[in-house]
């Protein structure tokens, strides 16, 4: 487990002090762009602790205020964003663009060839916030977790002396399939509506009363290669993924839409897609799965998707 730390001078050395936690203060999903993978979807649990003096309330600081804090640093950070690493050679800032009133920003994103994946390009045009630029070469969670750090550093009074952010990705047992997706909901009043948004996620797959872990590493191995985008056959601009169906070709493929927050579009290789008929949803996604696994079985019994959005979280489809 990481974790990242601040410590300042106490201005009060001779007062009592204190250190308060809050485990699971909220959950942060987002995306990142990985220079050896590409554009991938995370989950991360949030835990933070901060140390002070001990005020004549008695309190280090208000559980409720530091909760409201720290969601608020996040909603304005990470979380649901795309998490750029600006100093790597495989991303440039192409500029902003207007269309109308409308301020966007452009990136380009290259993936580097590696063992198992091939160079790729990507592009992606959003509204201002869409991304979240660090200046690091790669991302990993120290990196991030030192971001939130600063971001509440400035926000906090000067009698908290300490102040420790964990980013923790949930504790799954290593026989259980888990994959990574990114998606965007365009009629989402909220920031699920970002198209590269993402989550890691648990699925869990039954054929009449059996559990069948070998269709659910299928579809997270063959059928999503690990990681993939979600779309709809109504956000491609150039190009067409059949529903149910994952590209096969390194091709650019160009999703888009417009939302409240603004215009948004993505050019990705067509293999890193998968194409469900309705809606990206994790409502819409448990639903394409058991499609798909019905059409393989060729089974008359029940089948059960149960998809995770994240942690703690998700959809039941059965047919």
């Amino acid at each position: 487990m990481s974790n990242a730390k601040d410590t300042q001078p106490s201005q009060d050395e001779s007062g009592a002090r204190g250190t308060i936690f809050l485990s699971d203060v909220t959950k942060v999903d987002c995306a990142l762009f990985d220079p050896s993978k590409g554009v991938i979807g995370q989950t991360w649990t949030v835990d933070v602790s901060i140390t002070g003096s001990v005020g004549d309330n008695g309190f280090v600081y208000d559980f409720s205020h530091l909760k409201k804090l720290v969601r608020q640093v996040l909603k304005s950070s990470i979380d649901h964003a795309l998490i750029m690493p600006i100093n790597s050679q495989a991303v440039l800032f192409k500029g902003m663009e207007f269309r109308g009133s409308e301020k966007s920003e452009c990136w380009h994103m290259k993936t580097r060839p590696a063992k198992d994946v091939l160079e790729g390009s990507w592009e992606y045009r959003g509204p201002n916030g869409a991304v979240f630029p660090t200046r690091c070469v790669g991302i990993n969670r120290q990196i991030l977790e030192q971001e939130v750090v600063r971001s509440l550093r400035h926000r906090l009074p000067q009698e908290i002396s300490s102040i420790t952010v964990t980013l923790r990705d949930e504790d799954v047992d290593q026989v259980e399939a888990v994959f990574r997706y990114t998606h965007g909901i365009a009629g989402h009043e909220g920031m699920c509506q970002r198209l590269f948004h993402g989550h890691r996620s648990r699925i869990q797959i039954f054929v009449g009363d059996e559990r069948r872990p070998d269709l659910e590493h299928y579809i997270v191995r063959d059928v999503f290669g690990s990681t993939v985008h979600i779309a709809t056959p109504s956000q491609f601009l150039v190009g067409m993924i059949e529903p149910g169906t994952r590209g096969k070709t390194r091709e650019g493929v160009t999703l888009g839409y417009q939302a409240s927050q603004g215009t948004f579009e993505a050019t990705l290789p067509a293999d890193r897609v998968f194409c469900v008929a309705q809606e990206t949803s994790i409502e819409c996604i448990a639903q394409e799965i058991a499609r798909l696994i019905k059409r393989e079985e060729n089974t008359n019994e029940k089948v059960k998707v149960i998809c995770f959005e994240g942690t703690g979280k998700g959809a039941i489809a059965e047919l």
